[in-house]
């Protein structure tokens, strides 16, 4: 693929798509996808916690893979995100892995501030639930600038 930029000259550069041109291309904005998510959550868990976030997320202007929970942190990496490390902020992501006898396609979750959001509002933290909580598994979050 060839792309080209007028430079402030008036001639031409070529921005041959690298990966940087993926994110500058597609818009974030979390405000957009933290409202989709808050909007269509469900009372309770549904199990489509990937499916809530993805769609919230592209609402948010970021298209994405669909997969299962624990296969996404390579997706959002590929859409412009980025893994971060300590405390949450507004529109982060978090990917968790699954525990032994719990749901086997982990969980995926989008921060607003203040609480997590799947396919439901998790009153609790990052884990969606009691063996979530209980077992802890690794997780990694992702972020988008």
């Amino acid at each position: 693929m060839e792309a080209f930029n007028v430079q402030g000259d008036g001639s031409l550069c070529d921005i041959s798509y690298s990966p940087f041109i993926n994110e500058i291309l597609q818009m974030w904005n979390k405000e957009a996808a933290i409202n989709f998510v808050r909007n269509n959550a469900h009372a309770h868990a549904t199990g489509y916690c990937a499916r809530a976030v993805t769609a919230a997320i592209e609402h948010g202007g970021v298209s994405l893979h669909h997969d299962n929970a624990k296969n996404m942190g390579k997706y959002l990496v590929l859409a412009g995100f980025r893994e971060v490390y300590g405390n949450p902020i507004k529109g982060d992501v978090a990917i968790i892995q699954p525990y032994t006898g719990g749901n086997t396609a982990g969980h995926m979750a989008i921060f607003d501030g203040h609480y997590w959001w799947s396919d439901f509002k998790q009153e609790h933290g990052v884990y969606p639930g009691p063996g979530y909580r209980k077992n802890q598994p690794s997780y990694k979050l992702y972020r988008h600038n």
